[in-house]
């Protein structure tokens, strides 16, 4: 009795160490809310330099994402151009690949995506900081591409860390923004 008990345990803690590194990247797959912020380098037309950053909420299906997304971007005018700030209110969809990378050896999977999104930018222009008033200020429809990489770690695998390229503008010409950005997501 007290081998049968032992052997099955053993047995259980055998299977169980099989099976962690097949569903240790899964943890975060189909069926997760999450969510997430990140911090970017940005570049606009006719400005130097800026940077911001971007809050989300979303839903993770197999290989997709879609997420609501509220950003905040700013950078000082160049040449004779004033300050442009400009907040963003996105619906977002990703594709995830997630079976373009295996995970490796070291512990992280590495899952590249794209992804795009609509919504609405309320852009200022002109000096003030984010409390006073800007010389000028209008609600423009929006639209953003995305590209980058998600890494999971074996260690943390409701955690998703990010590099990506973003593209933003708007139908009025008023924003051209590139965008380089670091962010992570929690998965629940």
């Amino acid at each position: 009795m007290r081998h049968s008990i032992k052997n099955l345990i053993n047995s259980g803690i055998g299977i169980t160490a099989l099976l962690i590194p097949a569903t240790v990247y899964a943890a975060a797959a189909p069926g997760s809310w999450y969510a997430g912020g990140s911090g970017d380098l940005t570049w606009l037309r006719n400005s130097n330099t800026g940077g911001g950053g971007n809050v989300d909420l979303g839903y993770q299906f197999q290989d997709f994402r879609i997420e609501g997304e509220a950003g905040y971007h700013s950078a000082s005018g160049d040449n004779g151009y004033g300050n442009t700030r400009y907040l963003t209110y996105m619906g977002n969809v990703y594709y995830d690949f997630n079976t373009v990378f295996s995970a490796s050896g070291s512990g992280w999977h590495v899952v590249p995506y794209v992804g795009g999104g609509l919504g609405d930018a309320e852009v200022h222009f002109g000096s003030g900081d984010i409390v006073t008033t800007y010389h000028h200020h209008e609600n423009d429809f929006a639209y953003q591409g995305m590209a980058g990489l998600s890494f999971v770690s074996a260690s943390m695998p409701n955690t998703d860390w990010s590099l990506g390229y973003r593209y933003t503008g708007t139908d009025s010409d008023n924003i051209h923004a590139n965008s380089l950005e670091l962010g992570v997501r929690f998965h629940f």
